[in-house]
C-alpha cells in the first residue's frame, strides 16, 4: 500500500505542461512526489513488495501524516484506494486474471438477469466467451442486428470492473447460419 500511495503522489505531482516562463528549478522541487526522497522510498518499497514485506504501523502513520499535509490529500487517498481495489490481494498475474474473469462473468450474468429476468446464454471455457442458442434477440430480430445489444452489455459490464482496452467481437451468429451466437471478450 505504501508503494501505491507514493506512486500516486508522484503521478499527481508530475507537471502536465511546463510553461515557457516557469522557473522549473523553483517550482518542481516543491512538488513532493518529484523529490529524490520520494523516488528513493519508491525504490525501497518496490523491493519490499517483491519480498512480500509489509510496512509497520508507524511507517503507515508517517505516510498518512505526510499526505495529510497536502491540500489535495483527499484526492490522493481516493485515487490510492481506487488503485488498491483493482489489485486483488497482489496475487500472481494468472490468479489475478482468473479472479477478474470470474468477476466479469458474474457481472455480465447479473446484468442480463437484471435487464431481462434471465441469463442470455452461458460462458464456454475458462476465458470470456459468451455463447447463446435461440436467445431472446434472435426470436425478436432474425437479422441479428440486436445481437449488438448483448455485445454492448458485455463491454460495459467488463469496463465497470476497471478494465481498459476491452473489445467484444460477435464471432458467430445464428442469423448467419451458425449453430449459435458467440461473443468473444478480449483485452483483459
Amino acid at each position: 500500500m505504501a508503494l501505491v500511495l507514493l506512486e500516486t503522489i508522484q503521478e499527481k505531482d508530475q507537471p502536465r505542461e511546463v510553461l515557457k516562463e516557469e522557473n522549473t528549478s523553483v517550482t518542481i522541487p516543491r512538488r513532493l512526489g518529484l523529490s529524490q526522497v520520494i523516488v528513493d522510498r519508491i525504490d525501497v518499497y518496490q523491493q519490499e513488495v517483491k519480498r512480500n514485506r509489509k510496512i509497520t504501523d508507524l511507517e503507515f502513520k508517517d505516510l498518512v501524516g505526510l499526505v495529510n499535509k497536502r491540500p489535495d490529500s483527499v484526492d490522493i487517498f481516493l485515487e490510492c484506494g481506487k488503485r488498491l481495489a483493482f489489485d486483488p490481494l497482489n496475487l500472481p498475474k494468472i490468479v489475478s486474471r482468473l479472479f477478474i474473469v470470474l468477476r466479469a462473468k458474474r457481472r455480465i450474468n447479473r446484468s442480463f438477469i437484471r435487464l431481462f429476468g434471465r441469463r442470455i446464454g452461458g460462458f464456454s471455457g475458462s476465458g470470456l466467451t459468451l455463447e447463446s442458442r435461440s436467445h431472446l434477440f434472435m426470436e425478436m430480430d432474425p437479422t441479428g442486428n440486436a445481437c449488438a445489444l448483448v455485445g454492448g452489455i458485455c463491454l460495459e459490464s467488463v469496463r465497470g470492473l476497471g478494465a481498459t482496452g476491452i473489445q467484444v467481437e460477435h464471432t458467430a451468429c445464428e442469423s448467419a447460419g451458425d449453430a449459435f451466437c458467440r461473443w468473444d471478450i478480449r483485452g483483459m
